[in-house]
């Protein structure tokens, strides 16, 4: 217990003779003048926001979506109805195939 006590007191005491923080002289004025500067100044447009790069990227945007409308659509040939899909599920799973699930569209 004394231990403890000993070294809180070490600690307290180190506390005594700490002085203040000072700062370099006239350091308020040029961070004042910098912000200043930093307000004035012109503000750096941005690379993406130039009409080049967005009318670039809506286009790409338009024929991703095209592409999807056009080629993506299935074909008559390959639909397949939904017993059959019901029918691979079962067999995947290894469910009994003799069952039949009526699908309300």
């Amino acid at each position: 217990m004394k231990k403890e006590t000993n070294n809180i007191e070490e600690i307290m005491s180190s506390l005594d003779n700490i002085q203040r923080a000072t700062t370099p002289d006239f350091f308020y004025t040029r961070l004042k003048a910098r912000m200043e500067n930093e307000l004035v100044a012109t503000p750096r447009k941005s690379w993406a926001l130039r009409p080049v790069y967005i009318l670039g990227v809506l286009l790409v945007v338009l024929a991703v979506n095209a592409a999807v409308l056009f080629k993506g659509s299935p074909s008559s040939e390959t639909t397949t109805s939904d017993s059959e899909i019901m029918q691979s599920i079962a067999s995947e799973y290894r469910i009994n195939s003799n069952l039949t699930y009526e699908i309300n569209q």
